[in-house]
């Protein structure tokens, strides 16, 4: 069984021991670091590259917020969930650009937070299984192994799911839930037609009718993100006016 490593960031103690007990419940999680500290935190994931960091983003007092450490360990590479465990809506679209998975928001829900979790332990070991960097589908009979860099996004268009790589658009018989399975962690549901890969994003832009657009680096075609469908910035989104 693989080990994953879990890195918690809150100053509130009852939050913090309550996040780390639910963490502790999966058996998949054998090593769990617990701090209030902004710098300890940063320094601790420097050092261990954690699979996932849950970070509450308003550390008052301190050097650097949880926003400030999710920036830090994006520029680390590898693959670490992170998880925003905040009671601040304000701050849903400034995090983009570390590639959150989701939020949680405050107060902590048991349910949202196992559901949410037991989402990232099966994607995980299903990456320790099968590798995390190609994505592999069946086009006109054939097999055919796209790198997951290379997917800008995925949508779907009169049931067909349309992916849409850098080089050309591949048409595949699969629904985004049975895609969504098998992407990795930069790859988000933002929409009941799209799934993004958080890491092509340059600009995501409030439209009329209250939605929001995403305009992709070196890509002309956008996506939206529904504030009423999209499950892990959904419950904060309503909360931007």
């Amino acid at each position: 069984m693989p080990g994953f490593r879990a890195l918690i960031l809150e100053d509130e103690e009852y939050n913090r021991e309550f996040i780390k007990q639910i963490l502790s419940e999966i058996p998949s999680v054998t090593e769990i670091f617990a701090t209030a500290e902004g710098l300890e935190a940063a320094g601790w994931a420097e050092a261990n590259r954690p699979h996932i960091a849950l970070l509450d983003i308003e550390l008052p007092g301190q050097k650097i917020n949880g926003l400030d450490v999710a920036r830090r360990i994006s520029q680390l590479g590898g693959d670490t969930y992170i998880v925003f465990v905040t009671g601040y809506a304000k701050y849903a679209l400034d995090s983009f650009d570390v590639h959150p998975y989701g939020f949680v928001p405050k107060p902590i829900k048991i349910s949202k937070l196992r559901d949410l979790l037991e989402e990232i332990i099966s994607r995980l070991e299903r990456a320790e299984k099968v590798g995390s960097d190609v994505l592999t589908i069946k086009v006109n009979n054939e097999v055919t192994h796209l790198n997951l860099s290379d997917i800008v996004f995925i949508e779907v268009e009169n049931h067909i799911s349309l992916i849409h790589s850098l080089e050309t658009t591949w048409e595949v018989r699969k629904s985004l839930k049975e895609l969504e399975g098998m992407l990795g962690a930069d790859f988000l549901r933002v929409h009941r037609s799209y799934i993004v890969n958080l890491t092509k994003i340059k600009k995501i832009s409030e439209t009329r009718d209250r939605s929001y657009e995403i305009e992709f680096s070196d890509y002309p075609k956008t996506a939206l993100i529904s504030r009423y469908y999209y499950p892990k910035y959904g419950e904060l989104y309503q909360r931007i006016k």
